[in-house]
This record gives structure tokens, C-alpha cells and sequence, in this order.
């Protein structure tokens, strides 16, 4: 009787020891095909916004789809044994939200057939003139340039040619018009600064052409895809553009597209741009500043400020900026470069720092310089709420602000700030430069900045 017993007591100790084990195994099979979810998420994401093309984009959805399929049947079938329906219905949960950002990302793949063609985009770029232009339809690249044709042997939908010239007519394949016209005044009047559209061209629909050229500080895209880049400027092919890099941007194949270094200089009409980049590059810090590259663009401002010698005013480009409300705020590192370089050329003739970047508008102004953070041109507005020491819910901010961190470096300079679409206006009169501040929205003026040159 008791060996009768004893035996029950260790085949129900064996019959644990096996349950414990399967439970272990269990924990460890849905804990590894939760790092595979990661991992193939990564590996699809990084190789969505690095090797962007319809056939890597094709390739990886697939393989979502197929491992999707197996993942729920895999876990389901893993713990339904031990009967645990919290765990199933766990397991159904992650699945579904699996499939939804799956559809989520076809319907995203399949936007850029929803329109026929986009552009065409002129970029200004050295004493070249860059002429992008999107088509639904992979076709040989095809321009008339002033009698002359130029075109491809190769078909692609993203049209991309550089010409030797800054003043012409030009055709290109894939539009109705009969020519377009490409020109910049000898001085400029006015010019206009975006940000931030993010493949969003919304706010570029109600455009007035009364300007010589668009400046923009960056982020056409949210993922560095070509296809935004050319949805972002499907209404903007009336006047020419010049372009800082965005951290976005910097993630994909826009480079591509946008042939120039992330530093550089470029001369129009009468004034000089400095464009620099202090960002990272990488997927997963891509909105922290860089301090390399902060010391790279300083540099570059250094040994290049003389190419300004006979321009009237200079005026810097960076996505980052140097003050801001914004949830970014004022990164301290790059604050103190630029404020040192700044201080250093104070009588240099430089008269504002464009940036974007946080998603709404500020305005400082410190030692006549201003320093505009532009409002998104397309992307989210962005407000700040309760940040620690920082906080304003309000749709505007005005006046001098305390400075209670790093982050709020250059507080007491502050001017103005609005939670809005916005883009900022530059007029040039004699002796002064107004900047205007328009809601993207409403088209009324918010503000008005004046500065005075002599």
C-alpha cells in the first residue's frame, strides 16, 4: 500500500516537474517570439527608411503579413493547452494590433499612387539649378531646357536632373502646362520660410506667388521617403526653393534627391545663406542633437563666413534651434557654440537664425539678431504642456520668459511664441528687414519684426 503510494508521489512530482518545465518553455517561446516582433519590426522599419523602393517596401510587408500569420497560429496554439484565456485573448490582442499596423502601412505605401504626378520642384543649388518632379508612371527622365532635350536611358517615378543654368524656360514629361519658367531676381525682395510639412503639401494649396523664393528648414517627410518628398510639393512648383536638411529627411533617401552637403553656403540676390545640420542620423536618436556635428557646423560657419564678404545680409539655417519654447527646447551644447560664434561676429552682418523642428513658433531676439523658430508647415503642432520647470498650454506666449534650466537658455529674450501652422514672411526695405508671422490656417498676420540694417 505505501509503495502503492509512493509511487502516485512521484508520478505526481514528475507529472509537476514536467508541467513547471512545459510552463517555463512556454514563458520562453512567447518571450522569444516578442523579441522577434521587435526584430523584425526593426529590420523592416530601418530597411523601409534606409533602402527605401517599392520592391524592399513590397518584400518586407509581405513578411510581416506571412510571419503575422504564423506568430498567432505559433502562440495560440503554445498556450492553449494550459487553458490560460487571459493569455490568449493577450496574444489575440497583439496580433490584431499587429494587423492593423500592417494595413496601416499599405494604406501608407499605396498614397503615393492616389495622385497622377507632383511638381515640378526647382531647388536652388550652387550656380545650378536642381529640377525634381514626381510621376505615377516610371518613365525616362525627360527635360526641354530652352530648345535643348535632355533625357535618361533609365524609368523611375522620381524624376531628378541638375542643369547649368538659373534663369530659363523648361518642359518635362508628365505635365499638361507648356512650359515652366524658372528665374531669380538679381535682388530680393522677399522670401518665405516653412518648415515641417512632413509629406503634408495641405497648407501649400493657398500659396500667393508674391515672393522670389521659399526657404525651408526641413522634415518634407516623416520617414525620408522619396514619395513624401514629392507630395509635400505637389502645389509648390510656381518659384523656386532652397532646403536645410531635417532629421526625418536625414533617415531616408531624400538625400537623393536633394544633392548638397548638410553644411553649406549659397548666395541669392543680394544676401547669404548658411545652411548647417547638428543632428543625428540614426533611427532611434535621429532628434538629439549631435555634438560632433555641432562642432562640425561651427566650424564650417568659421571658414566660410568670408565667402559673405560683399553680401548685405547673412541670414543661417538650422533644423535644431537655438532658443525655443518648444518641447525640444534649447539643447545647451549647440546654444553656447552658437552664442560664442554669434557673440565673436556680432557686427558681421548676420541678421536672423531660421529653425523649425518643434513644431510651433518662437521669436527671440538677442543682440540684434533674431532668432525665429518656424512654425510646421504641414506636420502636428506640438504644444508643450507641463514639462518640469516649463509649462504653457495657452496658444501663445509673450514676452521675456524665466530661465530656470538648460533647456530654457535664452528665456529672457524671448518675444513671442504660437501653438500654430505658420510660416514667416522676410521683406527687405531700405535700411530695415520686416518679418511677418502668418497663420497657415487663417492666412491673418499673428505678428510683425521689424529689424534695422544701417
Amino acid at each position: 500500500m505505501k509503495l502503492v503510494q509512493v509511487q502516485k508521489i512521484e508520478k505526481l512530482q514528475n507529472t509537476l516537474v514536467v508541467l513547471k518545465a512545459a510552463r517555463i518553455i512556454q514563458c520562453a517561446v512567447i518571450l522569444y517570439l516578442a523579441i522577434v516582433h521587435l526584430v523584425i519590426a526593426k529590420i523592416y522599419l530601418v530597411s523601409k527608411l534606409e533602402f527605401y523602393g517599392q520592391l524592399q517596401y513590397a518584400y518586407f510587408t509581405a513578411i510581416k503579413a506571412i510571419l503575422c500569420v504564423i506568430f498567432t497560429f505559433v502562440q495560440t496554439s503554445v498556450v492553449k493547452r494550459n487553458k490560460r484565456v487571459q493569455v490568449i485573448y493577450a496574444v489575440v490582442i497583439i496580433n490584431t494590433i499587429f494587423v492593423i499596423a500592417l494595413i496601416a502601412d499599405l494604406a501608407y505605401f499605396l498614397r503615393q499612387f492616389v495622385d497622377v504626378n507632383y511638381g515640378p520642384l526647382t531647388v536652388i543649388n550652387g550656380n545650378q539649378t536642381q529640377i525634381h518632379w514626381y510621376t505615377s508612371q516610371k518613365t525616362q527622365s525627360v527635360v526641354s531646357l530652352d530648345n535643348k532635350v535632355f533625357m535618361s536611358n533609365t524609368r523611375t517615378h522620381f524624376h531628378n536632373v541638375l542643369v547649368n543654368e538659373t534663369n530659363f524656360n523648361f518642359k518635362v514629361n508628365g505635365f499638361s502646362e507648356n512650359s515652366f519658367n524658372y528665374s531669380l531676381p538679381a535682388v530680393t525682395s522677399k522670401f518665405i520660410v516653412m518648415t515641417d510639412i512632413h509629406g503634408n503639401g495641405k497648407y501649400l494649396n493657398n500659396m500667393t506667388q508674391d515672393y522670389d523664393f521659399a526657404l525651408l528648414c526641413g522634415d518634407y517627410s516623416s520617414g525620408g521617403m522619396a514619395h513624401e518628398f514629392s507630395r509635400s510639393f505637389k502645389q509648390m512648383h510656381k518659384k523656386p526653393v532652397i532646403m536645410a536638411v531635417g532629421n526625418h529627411d536625414a533617415l531616408g533617401d531624400i538625400d537623393k534627391l536633394v544633392t548638397r552637403q548638410t553644411n553649406f553656403y549659397q548666395k541669392i540676390g543680394q544676401n547669404g545663406y548658411y545652411f548647417i545640420y547638428v543632428l543625428n542620423t540614426d533611427l532611434f536618436h535621429h532628434s538629439r542633437v549631435n555634438e560632433s556635428r555641432v562642432d562640425e557646423a561651427i566650424q564650417f560657419l568659421q571658414y566660410n563666413l568670408h565667402l559673405s564678404q560683399n553680401d548685405e545680409n547673412i541670414f543661417i539655417v538650422s533644423h535644431q534651434a537655438v532658443y525655443s519654447t518648444g518641447n525640444f527646447g534649447s539643447v545647451q551644447y549647440f546654444t553656447n557654440a552658437m552664442e560664442k560664434f554669434l557673440n565673436e561676429h556680432e557686427h558681421d552682418r548676420i541678421r536672423a537664425v531660421f529653425s523649425g523642428h518643434d513644431h510651433l513658433f518662437s521669436a527671440f531676439k538677442r543682440n540684434n539678431v533674431y532668432y525665429f523658430v518656424n512654425g510646421a508647415g504641414g506636420g502636428p503642432v506640438n504644444k508643450v504642456g507641463h514639462q518640469g520647470d516649463r509649462s504653457w498650454e495657452e496658444d501663445e506666449l509673450s514676452g521675456p520668459q524665466p530661465v530656470t534650466s538648460s533647456r530654457t537658455i535664452g528665456y529672457d529674450s524671448h518675444l513671442n511664441s504660437y501653438t500654430k501652422y505658420t510660416r514667416t514672411e522676410v521683406k527687405f526695405a531700405p535700411g530695415k528687414i520686416v518679418y511677418v508671422v502668418r497663420d497657415l490656417e487663417t492666412n491673418k498676420v499673428l505678428n510683425t519684426f521689424q529689424q534695422t540694417t544701417e
